[in-house]
């Protein structure tokens, strides 16, 4: 699990979780200090290990934060 606690005022967090042939993740990113999500999702990016998964779920998620985020 990863968890950016602040990143340009959002909170995001990361989990892999392994499906057949590799890893996934599910993202959510939230509004700091809210406990309201104001994304979630599940990346389908079938990695070759969890600790890769997460790294791309949280690249992905920053690159929402910078097109979407105030």
């Amino acid at each position: 699990m990863i968890v950016d606690s602040d990143y340009r005022g959002y909170r995001i967090e990361v989990i892999a979780f392994e499906i057949s042939g590799g890893w996934d993740a599910d993202v959510r990113i939230r509004r700091t200090p809210s406990r309201a999500t104001m994304c979630a999702g599940h990346l389908s990016c079938v990695k070759p290990s969890a600790e890769v998964a997460e790294q791309s779920g949280a690249v992905c998620a920053r690159r929402w934060i910078d097109r979407y985020g105030r």
